[in-house]
């Protein structure tokens, strides 16, 4: 029986890159970079001045309880129902790249989905845990609850038209791996700063928010400036970088684009909502 491999993120990673011709990782990779560096981070979403808002404490409770309804519907309802299906189509990998590139990448995925689903993997089967209560769309539930907003309430808001144009960005990808991983790795890396002024807002406008395993203080930095999110940004990159290929290389730039001004145009109307509410 094989060994138990003690750091399975790292492994499956190499795997990965293993699966992809070298000349063709290093092309991919190397679009990814500039895609990241070039599109995402420089696109106005990534310093929009909802993050200054929240910084200030300007969204009073009202503000940030429609906050959250909207950003439930528009992401969080279906993320990991998204990271679930993009573990089924890591089936198209299979004809070019063959069985273990399909395996490698439903392991990758996988290990974010634990996190997701509220279970804790650690080295060893004794070290493993967690509950469906710690899922993060759970403790999201739990969060809203705290703020007022029972399940009732919050599923009977009628979002925003750009909470649901955002919520198509992954809705409509469903079915095809290398567009849903690049819709996916971009909310992994597009979304980092919004963490903490978004947290920190809503605990101040509901300070039982602060207590630890909630919502808001999983997806705070830490200590050292690392975020839970961090592994998951970097492993979304890399089952983009398996599944791309240089003629699509122009379909994805167009679709990062688009997927983020949709998204840009959610927090637009959440920051001039915040206006009109007060």
């Amino acid at each position: 029986m094989t060994e138990p491999i003690a750091d399975p993120r790292t492994t499956c990673r190499q795997l990965i890159k293993e699966s992809v011709d070298p000349s063709l990782w290093e092309r991919n990779e190397a679009f990814t970079h500039k895609l990241v560096n070039n599109t995402i981070l420089a696109h106005r979403l990534h310093s929009h001045p909802i993050l200054q808002a929240w910084e200030n404490s300007e969204f009073d409770l009202r503000g940030m309880q429609v906050v959250h309804m909207e950003i439930r519907a528009a992401f969080l309802e279906v993320f990991s129902e998204s990271l679930l299906r993009l573990m089924q189509t890591t089936l198209q990998l299979e004809p070019t790249l063959g069985f273990k590139a399909k395996l490698a990448a439903r392991f990758l995925v996988q290990l974010n989905v634990a996190d997701e689903i509220g279970f804790t993997l650690a080295p060893g089967a004794d070290g493993s845990s967690g509950h469906p209560r710690l899922s993060h769309y759970w403790l999201l539930a739990d969060a809203m609850a705290k703020m007022g907003l029972d399940e009732a309430t919050w599923r009977a808001y009628r979002t925003c038209p750009p909470a649901r144009a955002t919520r198509a960005t992954l809705e409509g990808n469903q079915g095809d791996h290398l567009r849903l991983a690049v819709v996916l790795a971009c909310i992994e890396t597009v979304f980092m700063p919004y963490y903490g002024p978004w947290g920190r807002n809503s605990i101040r406008v509901c300070p039982s928010l602060a207590e630890p395993g909630t919502y808001h203080s999983v997806h705070i930095e830490d200590e050292k400036g690392d975020f839970v999110d961090d592994d998951h940004s970097e492993d979304s990159w890399y089952v983009v970088r398996q599944a791309l290929v240089p003629a699509r290389y122009e379909e994805i730039e167009r679709l990062t684009t688009e997927s983020l001004d949709t998204w840009a145009q959610l927090f637009d109307f959440l920051l001039t909502q915040r206006r009109q509410l007060q």
